[in-house]
């Protein structure tokens, strides 16, 4: 596949992973307690399997665009490619543990019984951090992919810069909203996503439409050498 292939293809899964996200979250979500939830589940459950559809097509999109990212970027630095391909890969795995969470509802759902029920309410909370801990490894694996792609000027600097920016405030804040007790991107906390969700939406469309410039090291180095030329003659 060639690098502006790729670049197009990961444009188009960084619009996909964000729909299919947060179409999850709306299908997935509940209001009340667990008893509540597990009654609204054994009631109607076409929700919660629509979520656990969407957390799959998440879990493989994330994937696909990382090794696409990795594509565009290892001619900058393999290592830390590949380091950033391992960072997403974990976090698409994660998306396993949401997942079951939500198949172990849906089983519980059937049953309402005490034990269940605290079974259930520890099921939400273990899909909540694994969240959190997804969380960890996208801001860091998002930072370096970022940081390589401002190297490498395949995309406009300025956003660039806004990917590195926002990925390395959500590599300090998700931390500590863990170890504070908070699920990231509940409540207030959403704030800190802003960034890297107005990041992901203009790569995304800007990558889909426009594709990438050269990534080369080498040619790289020379539009810059021209670019400079060009104003020390103006």
């Amino acid at each position: 596949m060639s690098e502006r292939s790729a670049a197009r293809l990961a444009g188009a899964l960084f619009l996909l992973v964000i729909a299919v996200v947060l179409a999850s979250s709306a299908a997935g979500s509940g209001a009340g307690g667990i008893a509540e939830r597990l009654d609204d589940i054994a009631t109607d459950p076409s929700g919660l399997r629509l979520s656990i559809v969407l957390l799959a097509v998440a879990g493989v999109a994330t994937l696909g665009l990382a090794a696409m990212l990795h594509a565009i970027t290892r001619r900058q630095d393999p290592s830390l490619a590949a380091f950033a391909l391992a960072c997403r890969a974990v976090e698409s795995g994660l998306y396993a543990v949401q997942i079951l969470g939500a198949m172990l509802l849906l089983s519980l759902s059937r049953q309402q019984t005490d034990t269940a029920r605290e079974l259930g309410a520890a099921t939400v909370d273990i899909a909540a951090w694994s969240t959190n801990v997804g969380a960890c490894f996208f801001a860091v694996g998002s930072a370096v992919y970022a940081y390589l792609l401002l190297r490498s000027r395949a995309i406009p600097r300025p956003l660039a810069s806004l990917g590195l920016l926002a990925s390395l405030l959500l590599a300090v804040s998700v931390p500590v909203q863990s170890a504070a007790g908070s699920v990231t991107a509940e409540g207030a906390g959403f704030l800190l996503w802003l960034p890297m969700l107005a990041f992901e939406i203009t790569a995304g469309g800007w990558l889909l439409i426009k594709g990438i410039r050269s990534t080369d090291p080498v040619r790289s180095s020379l539009a810059g050498a021209k670019e400079s030329d060009k104003v020390r003659v103006a």
